[in-house]
């Protein structure tokens, strides 16, 4: 038993040996293996970083410098440079990240120009602005200096207008009060004349509607009057004498002729109240006046007068038509179909006359032509209407036709105006009037020469 004891005590250390050998060659094989891992890793990693940056540019600045300062931050180098290149991208452009191409565009670099040039550039074009700022700055100042002058100067010239202008306007001051008052009286003398010319205007308006109404009258009255000379002449052909007693359809003879062919004298003056413009028929003898039924009318004798002077027994006529071959004689009778020695003419005066023909109208040569007509044996008619019963008119000088009322003429010159417009309507009314009723107008001239007051 003891021998076998010492003889297994070898194969245990032998055994232990190999167990241990095998241990340390497996350890060895390990480690080996892993060293060969490190050093591929190694190997790639100074590959990597190779890539990344040269080798020793950390060992010398400025690489040492930015490893120190990755160091201080507690950071890789590459977190680093990445923290810092991403603040920069931020505060030039605004992103986290940028290339060199955006940086460049949003410093506005020109190709090949730096960002320090750039800003170089820009703090020099600063200092040349700050100081043309300064010198136009002294510019200001020295125009401001300027300015207070010519403001102080300007403020002692008005001090002295003002002064000038307080003077004046105490010298003005008692002319004020009156003048105003002047200005016042004026305007209330303007008001009265306003007052007065519409007044005026409005009675001018009535005068005129009032005219106007007139001459409606007139031509109704015209109208009659036409009808009525219609209606006489009817009559008159109705109570026409019948060839039966012709002797009483004579109502002069020709008593003579005058030295002029056109002129003949008759049996009848004033007297018998023949008027100048009164026609005859002249006629060889009473048996030649006759009476046509189919006209209704008296047959017209071989020759016609018109009375142009009237005397008081005779008359002196002109010869207005005369048959071929046929002479006024002495004894040859005449005849108007319509003559009334017993009838009394009427005359309508109207306007103002030039009797004297010393170039003035006036009221009392109106007044003497009326006169005249009294003494003829005619009668005057009253008024400024025409009538059925008035047989002449007599008128006198042309109103000049009125001119326009001007708002700065005087209340006189007004007034006047408007008399002459109411003048002249008046006898244009009147002409109208007659005319239309067809009755004789006669100016002075020819009122002469018809009733024998002028010679021929």
């Amino acid at each position: 038993m003891a021998i076998r004891s010492g003889s297994s005590g070898p194969l245990i250390a032998v055994v232990v040996f190999v167990i241990l050998t095998v241990l340390s060659m497996a350890t060895a094989i390990y480690f080996f293996t892993e060293l060969k891992k490190s050093d591929a890793i190694a190997i790639e990693s100074k590959r990597a970083l190779a890539a990344v940056v040269s080798a020793g540019y950390f060992d010398q600045d400025p690489g040492a410098k930015v490893r120190q300062a990755a160091e201080g931050e507690n950071k890789s180098v590459v977190e680093y440079l990445v923290s810092k290149n991403t603040e920069v991208a931020t505060v030039v452009t605004g992103e986290t990240s940028a290339d060199s191409a955006s940086v460049r565009s949003a410093l506005g670099l020109k190709p090949e120009q730096t960002a320090k040039q750039s800003l170089e550039s820009s703090r020099r074009s600063v200092l040349e602005a700050e100081s043309k700022t300064v010198e136009q700055q002294k510019i200001v100042e020295q125009l401001t200096a300027q300015m207070a002058t010519v403001q102080a100067q300007a403020d002692e010239k008005s001090k002295s207008a003002d002064e000038k202008v307080l003077q004046l306007t105490a010298t003005i001051e008692p002319y004020r009060a009156s003048t105003e008052a002047a200005l016042a009286s004026i305007q209330e003398l303007k008001d009265q004349l306003t007052k007065a010319r519409d007044e005026a205007k409005s009675e001018y308006a009535n005068q005129i509607a009032e005219e106007k109404n007139k001459q409606a009258s007139l031509v109704s009255a015209n109208q009659g009057l036409s009808g009525r000379v219609t209606e006489l002449q009817k009559q008159l052909d109705a109570f026409r004498i019948s060839p039966k007693d012709p002797s009483l359809l004579v109502d002069g003879n020709i008593i003579d002729l005058a030295a002029t062919k056109d002129q003949v004298y008759i049996s009848l003056g004033t007297k018998d109240r023949v008027r100048p413009g009164m026609t005859f028929e002249v006629y060889s003898d009473a048996m030649a006046i006759m009476y046509d039924p189919k006209t209704d009318r008296q047959t017209p004798g071989y020759a016609s007068i018109e009375i142009i002077k009237v005397g008081d027994t005779t008359s002196t006529a002109r010869v207005t038509r005369k048959a071929p071959r046929k002479s006024i004689s002495k004894g040859d009778v005449i005849a108007n179909a319509v003559y009334s020695p017993t009838y009394q003419y009427k005359f309508l005066v109207h306007g103002k006359f030039d009797v004297d023909n010393d170039g003035k109208v006036t009221d009392g040569e109106t007044d003497y032509i009326r006169a005249k007509i009294r003494d003829w044996g005619g009668v005057v008619v009253e008024g400024e209407e025409i009538t059925p019963d008035i047989d002449f008119v007599v008128i006198g000088s042309i109103p000049s036709k009125p001119q326009m009322h001007s708002m700065g003429e005087s209340d006189s010159a007004y007034a006047a105006s408007l008399a002459a417009s109411r003048a002249y309507d008046s006898y244009q009314a009147l002409l109208t009037s007659a005319s239309a009723a067809q009755i004789p107008i006669l100016n002075w001239n020819r009122f002469q020469i018809l009733t024998g007051a002028a010679e021929r």
